[in-house]
């Protein structure tokens, strides 16, 4: 896993493994829908405006078929998280 921190955006580059593993590749409604693919392989999006916005819309209104916001062991937004809050 890579995270480049920037200005507006934080991105995280997975390979096909963790994005199995951590992001639930392949689980249905129990994937992240956060996660991405395209020339640069996979990718989290979650934290990455505005990109992210449509995705946090469709998921609040019930639209994707992914339903999955990450936060679970192994997430890249919950490693700071102390005593499993999130």
């Amino acid at each position: 896993m890579k995270k480049i921190i920037g200005d507006f955006t934080t991105e995280i580059l997975l390979s096909g493994d963790e994005a199995k593993s951590i992001c639930k590749l392949g689980e249905g409604e129990e994937c992240c829908a956060f996660l991405v693919s395209g020339a640069r392989g996979f990718e989290c999006i979650r934290m990455s405006y505005p990109q992210n916005s449509p995705i946090f819309k469709r998921l609040d209104e019930g639209t994707m078929n992914a339903k999955g916001r990450g936060e679970w062991e192994g997430c890249p937004w919950c490693a700071d998280k102390e005593d499993g809050d999130g």
